[in-house]
C-alpha cells in the first residue's frame, strides 16, 4: 500500500489489520486508509437515488466533505475547498460535498448552497443509514462535521480526517508520494 500521505509534514504512519488498513497521524488527527471505496447510499438535491462510487475513482483523486447546516467550520472551510476544487478538477482532483442533515433540512441545505454557489456536486445523506454506512466504510463511528475523506485516483478510501484541513495538505497529496527510500536501508 502506498503512503499517499507522505509529502504532509509531520506525518507518521503504521499498518494496521495487516496491509489493508493503514492509519496515519497528521498534524494530531488520525487518518484510516482502506481498500476500495464500498457503496454509499446518497441522493442529489431533486431527491434522485446516487451513489458515491459515482464520484470516485475517474483516475482524480477525489476529497469528500462531510458538512451540516449548523457547522461553522464547515462554512469557514467552503470557499478554500472551492477554490481547491476549482484549481483541480480539470486535471488531479475534486470534490464531493455531502451534507449530513438529510432532505428533512432541504430548504437550509439549498440556502447554504446558494450562498456559496459551488462548482462541485453537493449531495445529501438519507439519514436513517448514514452512522451506518460510514462505520462500513471507515471502520470508525463518525463524531463530528466537517469530515473529509479521501479518495485516490483509482477509488481506494486513502484517508479519513475530522475537522478542519489545510489547503498545503490538499496540495501535498495532489502532488504525489514521495519515493519510499527506507527499503533497504
Amino acid at each position: 500500500m502506498n503512503l499517499i500521505f507522505s509529502k504532509v509534514s509531520s506525518l507518521l504512519c503504521w499498518p494496521v489489520m495487516g496491509k489493508r488498513l493503514l492509519a496515519c497521524l497528521v498534524g494530531g488527527s488520525l487518518l484510516f486508509g482502506a481498500g476500495l471505496a464500498q457503496s454509499f447510499q446518497l441522493q442529489d438535491m431533486e431527491s434522485s437515488r446516487v451513489n458515491l462510487n459515482d464520484y470516485v475513482g475517474d483516475g482524480r483523486w477525489t476529497l469528500v466533505m462531510f458538512w451540516s447546516t449548523d457547522c461553522i467550520p464547515c462554512e469557514q472551510q467552503k470557499p478554500m475547498i472551492e477554490a481547491f476544487h476549482h484549481d483541480h478538477q480539470a486535471s488531479d482532483a475534486r470534490v464531493v460535498g455531502i451534507a449530513l442533515d438529510g432532505m428533512e433540512a432541504e430548504a437550509e441545505i439549498q440556502k447554504l448552497i446558494d450562498r456559496h454557489n459551488p462548482s462541485y456536486p453537493n449531495l445529501v445523506v438519507f439519514t436513517d443509514v448514514f452512522h451506518r454506512q460510514y462505520k462500513e466504510l471507515t471502520g470508525k463511528d463518525f463524531r463530528a462535521t466537517p469530515t473529509y475523506l479521501l479518495y485516490d485516483p483509482s477509488g481506494n478510501l486513502a484517508g479519513a480526517r475530522t475537522g478542519m484541513i489545510e489547503r498545503a495538505a490538499l496540495e501535498a497529496v495532489v502532488a504525489g508520494p514521495v519515493a519510499d527510500t527506507s527499503a533497504g536501508s
